[in-house]
């Protein structure tokens, strides 16, 4: 088990101007350190199939911590309830993905190995970095793990065809024998993004599939609960993957594939703060900004709430 995390591009050294602030730079910590949660950057970005600056939205994430308070006003929650540790950013090859991979395959393990009662809070990247960070979670607990995966996209693409990609983490994650596709929910999905062969091997899979349009009829709320309910019986520990494509792109124009027809913000944050209330989660991370194609750090922005809310249902 090797620890391939190295310092972030961005630390901050305290020091404010009004005492009666508390800022997020305040709440987390820099440096490795026991805590709730352990917030690692994934830097990676090469694996897209189209073209990404994901790799830059870790420096993009922690930039924002300044501009938001560790307060939510409609819980009336502090987050300084919680301890919150920056670990830095998983060291990444310059041009081998596969030791990517393995850089954050390792890192997520020594993680939960290290530290087996945090929560790991990972910031992409694109999708593929879902994988390895499973992958490694699996080694360091051999638990049966459970899924729910936000994504306007499958992501079962054929390894064969291009190798490991954003487009591939859920198939690698059957392929391997990580997850089983019965302890898998992907929720967001959206016509014109999706090809039917895809469709019918996440079928055949068993994995649970909702579309935007079922959170259109049914609501966001009545979905999760039930995905909630149906994985409570079945694992023992459970991840959550947020690609911010999942959501409509006159939210986040900052996303490689952006779309219209998708789930509001506001959905997005409730089922973070709901399911941030679940002992059996683990695990997040937030993939798919491209701060170099985003609008005044808009989809970074949303990125940075769904963890907010994931942490206020922990506090709660």
């Amino acid at each position: 088990m090797t620890n391939f995390l190295v310092s972030p591009t961005i630390q901050y050294r305290g020091g404010k101007a009004d005492p009666y602030t508390f800022p997020l730079s305040e709440w987390i910590q820099q440096g490795a350190s026991k805590a709730d949660l352990s917030i690692i950057g994934v830097p990676l970005s090469k694996s897209s199939i189209t073209f990404s600056g994901a790799h830059t939205h870790p420096e993009s994430f922690r930039k924002l911590w300044s501009s938001f308070q560790a307060y939510n006003w409609d819980e009336d929650v502090e987050l300084n309830k919680l301890q919150a540790a920056d670990f830095g950013d998983v060291a990444m090859h310059v041009t081998d993905i596969l030791q990517c991979h393995r850089n954050i395959a390792g890192s997520a393990e020594y993680l939960w190995r290290e530290y087996p009662s945090t929560t790991g809070v990972f910031i992409g990247g694109d999708h593929s970095i879902t994988y390895p960070i499973i992958a490694g979670l699996a080694r360091a607990t051999s638990k049966r793990i459970g899924l729910i995966h936000f994504d306007a996209h499958l992501d079962v693409r054929d390894t064969k065809y291009g190798g490991p990609s954003n487009g591939t983490p859920m198939r690698s994650l059957l392929e391997k024998g990580v997850l089983r596709g019965e302890d898998m929910v992907t929720i967001g999905l959206r016509s014109f993004a999706n090809s039917k062969p895809y469709r019918s091997y996440a079928e055949e899979k068993g994995m649970t599939l909702f579309s935007s349009n079922d959170v259109k009829k049914k609501g966001m709320q009545p979905i999760v609960e039930w995905a909630k309910d149906y994985l409570e019986e079945k694992v023992d520990i459970v991840y959550l993957t947020y690609d911010i494509d999942v959501l409509d792109q006159c939210y986040v124009p900052g996303v490689p594939a952006i779309g219209p027809s998708g789930v509001s913000p506001d959905e997005l944050f409730w089922s973070a703060q709901y399911l941030g209330q679940w002992s059996k989660v683990v695990g997040m991370d937030m993939v798919c900004v491209d701060p170099t194609r985003d609008v005044r750090d808009m989809s970074s922005r949303v990125a940075l709430h769904v963890f907010l809310n994931f942490a206020t249902g922990r506090c709660l």
